[in-house]
């Protein structure tokens, strides 16, 4: 069975009938978005480089946002469907701060888990074993979720301007089209990529097509 059929994980649905019963039931219907977020950012990342080459810099810089937002998308939706899995009923209560991921109650609410923690708490659930967070495909990951934040939380502010990412254009550009390029598009999807296949060695999980 192919990873993206082990996707299709199972929600809780549960309600009070009028007649005083207690209906609890699992079901697996659900449209999985974790491949074409995967398929989209990877559209994206490759138009981004078209961009690029063409010499069109302001598509450049939007198709790259995209293909870095889509690319952090995905991981976070695939990586809160194998926590589905293995907590089950119990994974809102993880995803909001109110139990580790083996399901003890904390002392305290710790808030939302940060994305990189959630790869690397639900992946040792699995297997037992660790990310080295100080090298790649982690360190990278955590440069992707960075990206992803200067555009979810994006302020605006003046900057220093910045060197041209790019041979035909001089001098300085601003901050954003030194960040948001088909360069930084292209090493968001190395580094999904990167985290799916360490995922697939830490758990003998197959990797989807």
């Amino acid at each position: 069975m192919k990873l993206w059929d082990r996707l299709r994980s199972c929600y809780k649905r549960s309600g009070t009938a009028r007649i005083g019963f207690k209906v609890t039931g699992w079901y697996g219907v659900r449209t999985p978005l974790e491949k074409p977020l995967y398929e989209l950012a990877l559209k994206h990342a490759t138009n981004a480089e078209t961009c690029r080459t063409s010499g069109n810099h302001k598509d450049e810089l939007e198709q790259s946002i995209l293909a870095i937002m889509l690319a952090a998308a995905f991981m976070e939706a695939f990586i809160n469907q194998q926590g589905i899995q293995i907590l089950r009923e119990e994974f809102q209560k993880y995803d909001e701060g109110y139990i580790d991921v083996h399901g003890n109650a904390l002392p305290k609410k710790r808030g939302y888990p940060k994305l990189e923690d959630k790869w690397s708490e639900i992946t040792e659930k699995i297997s037992g074993k660790r990310f080295n967070k100080g090298k790649e495909p982690f360190s990278g990951f955590k440069k992707l979720v960075e990206l992803r934040n200067k555009i979810l939380h994006y302020k605006g502010m003046p900057s220093t301007p910045m060197p041209s990412p790019w041979p035909d254009v001089q001098g300085h550009v601003t901050p954003e089209k030194a960040d948001f390029n088909a360069s930084a598009a292209r090493y968001a999807i190395r580094s999904m990529q990167g985290m799916l296949h360490e995922f697939s060695t830490l758990t003998s999980k197959e990797l989807p097509e």
